[in-house]
């Protein structure tokens, strides 16, 4: 079983998040929230949800857009959802979320995303803990990193830096900021 995301069934509805959350509160799309406050919905439901409103499928045939995938580690789930909001609402981006470090590894490995927007000050295994590990492991370290923190400045920049990040701002982050680093290393990514 497949579960899909909010910006997943926009853009396959060519609607917006809001939109979809509205046909989620009223009753049109049966979803779930995952810990973290996010919609999934089965495809098995959302192929249902096509079929009661009308809504053509997409062309199995047409190309598929190479979306860039963006997982955000932070252990501040109101920073979460927020620079996933950013980075998801106009579908350029692919986007997934990990509360904590040992949440962060494990969708490395499986969402296996070009960009890894990382918190370095975290419980348990911490950011450089995190950059560490992704660059050490051959079948991760072309992964780029935008580490973020809200301590620490110039240090905490150096210290992850060598730990491999390719990239630091530091928190609070301006938006303008977030959309050109991460255009810069996604546009970069070698992968």
């Amino acid at each position: 079983m497949r579960f899909l995301t909010t910006g997943e069934i926009a853009a396959a509805c060519q609607v917006t998040i809001p939109t979809v959350k509205r046909w989620i509160r009223e009753g049109h799309l049966a979803a779930f929230q995952t810990a973290g406050g996010h919609f999934r919905v089965t495809d098995e439901e959302f192929r249902r949800f096509q079929g009661a409103h009308r809504i053509p499928p997409r062309a199995a045939d047409a190309p598929a857009a190479v979306v860039p995938k963006i997982l955000i580690v932070d252990d501040d789930v109101a920073l979460l959802e927020t620079l996933w909001e950013a980075l998801s609402s106009e579908h350029r981006y692919k986007v997934e979320v990990a509360q904590d470090g040992y949440e962060g590894l494990i969708k490395v490995g499986s969402f296996a995303p070009n960009l890894l927007i990382l918190d370095i000050r975290m419980p348990g295994l911490d950011g450089f803990q995190v950059c560490r590990r992704v660059k050490a492991d051959p079948a991760t370290k072309g992964t780029r990193i935008l580490a973020i923190s809200g301590h620490g400045g110039a240090t905490s920049r150096e210290q992850i830096l060598e730990a491999g990040a390719d990239e630091f701002l530091e928190k609070p982050i301006a938006l303008d900021d977030l959309y050109a680093a991460v255009s810069r290393l996604v546009s970069s990514d070698a992968r």
